[in-house]
């Protein structure tokens, strides 16, 4: 289950990790890259990607997440804090 919501001006990206321990965020390459639209006419912006069913990703190893303003699994550049909002399970 993936839900997420972003209050800024501009789009968010929010990282996922298939790593047994923190990601080093500009250095490790995310599993998925999930991008969260900005806000528009005073609504936050929502992304619910479907998660779930037999090509779910499963992130064996560990899951690890990241938010960052920019796509590129290089980039780094924080987003305001409280500005996005993740709801995230996973079953194993």
């Amino acid at each position: 289950f993936f839900y997420a919501t972003n209050e800024g001006a501009s789009d968010a990206y929010v990282k996922l990790y298939n790593k047994p321990t923190a990601p080093t965020v500009g250095t490790d390459v995310p599993e998925m890259t999930i991008r969260v639209p900005a806000a528009a006419s005073g609504a936050p912006g929502l992304a619910n990607p479907n998660m779930g069913g037999s090509n779910a990703p499963r992130f064996a190893l560990g899951l690890g997440i990241a938010i960052t303003r920019n796509a590129v699994y290089t980039d780094t550049t924080a987003v305001g804090a409280g500005e996005v909002k993740v709801k995230l399970s996973r079953t194993t």
